[in-house]
């Protein structure tokens, strides 16, 4: 219907005398007036009917509910990561998503100085094994190191979907930005699960059913509820809160560099403006005789002209003043 309205409107400011034409057919034969407004505004409504009935047929994989709009502050222009909710994030991550799904694009070392101290850092990755050589050549185990990526939770493809009853779990290092929505999106659909409605399909083993998953039924089981995370910091683990501190650590997972990004684009900011300023100042302070001057150019044989009155020659476009300084110098 909105298409249906924008072409009436458009045809409505139109004037169809405009879009007529005529032709004859035989010499002898009545002449046609065809009018190409009228055949516009109906080929616009037969469009526009074929395409709300296509867009009718909606098929029930296809629904999802909208979530809504967070006000993040690591988006706003002059604003950085919570660091206290990055390492809260990092324990939640480390304590219940870790379980099944894998970070591999983020070193230990990238949480050094963001969520922990070095030393911390250390010790969460020396609790894992890592295939490795010898100086022998022999493969060995070893434990990990911060310059190590964080580990998997299972080997391959296979056995993470062996484990899950077909569903792949998804990488989390790049999930905000990988997902439309965001982290509004991953905050919905961590605090959206629900009981099944009246007249739904009955999920498929290990299913839920989450509204603000493509599709409705998601391969993961509600994870977060409340005080299912014992914060070291004492926050109150409310499920929203778990949520929210997860979703703002996956944010930084996704732009772990982004608080340098800022900052760069703040000096940035501040040198152009410097810059900026002082080059105006120039111009005007130092290069204003050099941009008021004018320069004359004499035909040969009357460079007395110019000498006569200065820099003003009688061959410019002011023909008139020269004479009136002529004048004047001869009075």
């Amino acid at each position: 219907m909105t298409l249906l309205n924008q072409c009436s409107r458009l045809l409505a400011r139109t004037n169809l005398r405009n879009f007529s034409t005529r032709f004859n057919i035989p010499k002898s034969g009545p002449k046609i007036r065809y009018n190409y407004g009228a055949v516009g505004l109906l080929g616009a409504a037969v469009f526009s009917m074929g395409a709300a009935l296509v867009d009718g047929q909606i098929s029930a994989d296809e629904l999802e509910l909208g979530h809504a709009h967070m006000h993040w502050e690591f988006n706003e222009l002059f604003k950085s990561y919570d660091h206290k909710a990055l390492r809260r994030g990092f324990q939640v991550y480390k304590e219940v998503c870790q379980a099944c799904h894998s970070m591999q694009y983020l070193y230990w070392r990238m949480h050094v100085d963001v969520t922990h101290d070095v030393d911390t850092m250390k010790q969460f990755a020396a609790e894992y094994q890592y295939p490795d050589v010898d100086d022998e050549g022999n493969n060995i185990m070893r434990a990990g190191d911060i310059q190590d990526f964080m580990p998997a939770p299972y080997e391959n493809e296979i056995k993470a979907r062996l484990a899950n009853n077909g569903a792949l779990p998804p990488d989390l290092s790049l999930i905000t930005i990988a997902r439309e929505g965001g982290s509004d999106y991953l905050f919905a659909l961590l605090n959206g699960y629900e009981d099944l409605p009246a007249g739904a399909a009955e999920p498929g083993e290990g299913q839920a059913y989450n509204p603000y998953f493509h599709g409705y039924y998601i391969g993961m089981a509600q994870q977060i509820y409340n005080e299912s995370v014992d914060y070291e910091d004492g926050t109150i683990p409310y499920a929203s809160q778990i949520a929210k501190d997860v979703c703002e650590y996956l944010a930084w997972t996704s732009h772990p560099y982004m608080d340098e990004s800022k900052l760069y684009g703040m000096k940035a900011l501040a040198s152009i403006t410097l810059f900026g300023t002082a080059m105006y100042l120039l111009m005007r302070v130092k290069r204003s005789h050099m941009r008021l001057r004018q320069l004359a150019f004499a035909v040969p044989g009357k460079e007395k002209s110019i000498a006569a009155n200065g820099n003003v020659s009688s061959l410019s476009k002011y023909k008139q003043v020269d004479e009136m300084l002529d004048r004047a110098a001869r009075k």
